[in-house]
C-alpha cells in the first residue's frame, strides 16, 4: 500500500515535478510567506475569540452545578474538560480552513488553547474550590501547576535537550574484519542557526565518526522568509566546523529542502539523492551507500529502488539511505540490504508513556518511530531528529528529546 501523502504536499497548478514522481509547491517568495503569516495571525485571532466563548460557557455550566462530594465534583470537571477539548479541537479544524488548511495548524491551535484558555480555567477552578475547602483546593491546584510544568518542558527545555545515543550492530558474520563508526544525523529543521545548532555540529565533531549520514530536512522557516539567510549560515557553520569523517559525509534530500542541493553546496557534505557511492573499508570490504529521492523513500517508485539495489555487489555491505522510512517495506526481495537509515518521524515529537507516539507521519508501526529495529530481517535505524516541525506546527517535544545517533558497526 502506498504511503499517505503528508498534508504539506499538494498538487497546485503552478508546480514542478520532483525526481521520484512527486510534485511540490514552487519555491515561495517573501510576499507569499508574509501572506501566509498574515493568514495564520487572522486564524489565531478568530480561533481564540471562539475558544474564549466556549471556555466561558463551560465555566458557567460547571459553576452552576452544586455537587457536594469531591468525587462528584471531580467527575463533573473531567467530563466537562473532555467535552471542552473536543469542542476546541473541532473549532480549530474549522478555523484552519481560513489559512493553511493543515493538520499541523490544528495541533498548534489546540496546544495554544491548552496552555492559555484551559490554563486560565484550571486556575479559576482551583480558586473556586479554595473558597469552599482550602484542603480540596490543593488537589485542584495540581491541574494548572501540571499544565505550566508541561508547557515549560515541551516548549522550552526538551527541544534543546540534545542526547547522544549509541547503538551496536553486528554485520560481521563469522569473521569480523573491522569496525565502522557511523554517525546518523537527521531533521535539523532549523529556522535559524544559533547556539543549539552550533552545539549539534560540535558534538558531531567530538564523536570522531568514520562516516556521517544525513537523512534530510535541514532548513525550514516558521512563518517568515528566513530560508536564504539560514541556509547561508548553515553552510557557513559546516565550513567552519567540519566533522572530518574519514569516509566522508553524505546527505539525502528531505521534504522541506526546496533548494536542494544548494543547501549543502560548498561544504564537506556530498549530495547523494538518486545515486550511490562505493566506499572502501579497512579490512578489504567495501560499502555501497545508496541515496534515495524523497518520493522513492515514501515507497512510490519501487522500480527505481530495485534498479539502485541491483547495482550493489553481494560482496559489499549495502546501506540504503532515505528520508521517509516507508521504503523499508519494499526492500525484502529486492536484494541484499545490510542497513536502512531514515528520519522524518521526529520520533513522534510527543510520546505518551507506556503507549508511544500518537502520530509518527509514517505508515510503519509506532515501534519504528525511532531507534534501531528490524523489519523482515533488515536492520533499520530511524532517527528521532535534531529539530522540530516548523511552519504552522507546534514547536514542541515531550518525552521525545532530540538526538544524534552513533552506530558502532562490526563488519
Amino acid at each position: 500500500m502506498a504511503a499517505k501523502r503528508p498534508s504539506s504536499w499538494r498538487r497546485p497548478h503552478n508546480s514542478w515535478r520532483e525526481e521520484g514522481g512527486w510534485r511540490r509547491h514552487a519555491p515561495c517568495n517573501a510576499a507569499t510567506v508574509l501572506t501566509r503569516s498574515g493568514q495564520f495571525v487572522v486564524t489565531c485571532i478568530v480561533f481564540h475569540v471562539g475558544t474564549l466563548a466556549l471556555s466561558v460557557y463551560s465555566a458557567r455550566a460547571w459553576l452552576a452545578r452544586r455537587a457536594r462530594r469531591t468525587v462528584d465534583r471531580v467527575r463533573t470537571l473531567v467530563l466537562g474538560a473532555a467535552s471542552l477539548l473536543l469542542a476546541i479541537a473541532a473549532w480549530a479544524a474549522l478555523c484552519s480552513l481560513l489559512g493553511t488548511r493543515s493538520g499541523f495548524t490544528v495541533l498548534r491551535l489546540v496546544s495554544q488553547a491548552l496552555f492559555s484558555e484551559m490554563l486560565l480555567l484550571s486556575v479559576l477552578v482551583a480558586t473556586r474550590e479554595f473558597r469552599s475547602s482550602p484542603k480540596r483546593a490543593l488537589a485542584f491546584a495540581a491541574i494548572p501547576l501540571g499544565l505550566l510544568g508541561t508547557y515549560w518542558e515541551a516548549y522550552h527545555r526538551e527541544p534543546t535537550a540534545l542526547e547522544v545515543r549509541t547503538h551496536e550492530l553486528d554485520l560481521s558474520g563469522r569473521v569480523p574484519l573491522g569496525r565502522l563508526r557511523l554517525l546518523h544525523l537527521s531533521d535539523l529543521q532549523c529556522d535559524q542557526i544559533g547556539p543549539y545548532e552550533a552545539r549539534v555540529i560540535e558534538e558531531a565533531r567530538r564523536l570522531k565518526p568514520d562516516l556521517v549520514v544525513w537523512t534530510g530536512d535541514y532548513v525550514q522557516p516558521r512563518l517568515k522568509p528566513s530560508r536564504a539567510e539560514t541556509e547561508a549560515r548553515f553552510r557557513e557553520i559546516l565550513g567552519r566546523r567540519p566533522t572530518q569523517a574519514t569516509l566522508g559525509s553524505y546527505a539525502v534530500r528531505g521534504d522541506v529542502d526546496v533548494n536542494w542541493p544548494h543547501v549543502v553546496a560548498g561544504t564537506e557534505i556530498v549530495a547523494l539523492s538518486g545515486r550511490s557511492i562505493r566506499l572502501e573499508l579497512p579490512g578489504g570490504r567495501a560499502l555501497r551507500l545508496i541515496g534515495l529521492h524523497p518520493g522513492t523513500s515514501r515507497g512510490h517508485d519501487v522500480l527505481e529502488l530495485a534498479r539502485m539495489l541491483g547495482a550493489a555487489n553481494d560482496a559489499e555491505l549495502t546501506f540504503v539511505v532515505g528520508h521517509n522510512p516507508a521504503f523499508v517495506r519494499q526492500l525484502p526481495g529486492l536484494g541484499r540490504v545490510d542497513l536502512a537509515l531514515a528520519g522524518h518521524t521526529h520520533g513522534g515529537q510527543v510520546v505518551i508513556p507506556f503507549f508511544g507516539a500518537p502520530y509518527t507521519k509514517s505508515p510503519l508501526p509506532r515501534r519504528y518511530a525511532s531507534g534501531l529495529n528490524e523489519f523482515a530481517g533488515i536492520p533499520i535505524h530511524v532517527s528521532a531528529g535534531i529539530g522540530m516541525e516548523r511552519g504552522s506546527a507546534p514547536q514542541v517535544r515531550f518525552f521525545c528529546p532530540p538526538e544524534i545517533c552513533l552506530l558502532e558497526i562490526r563488519y
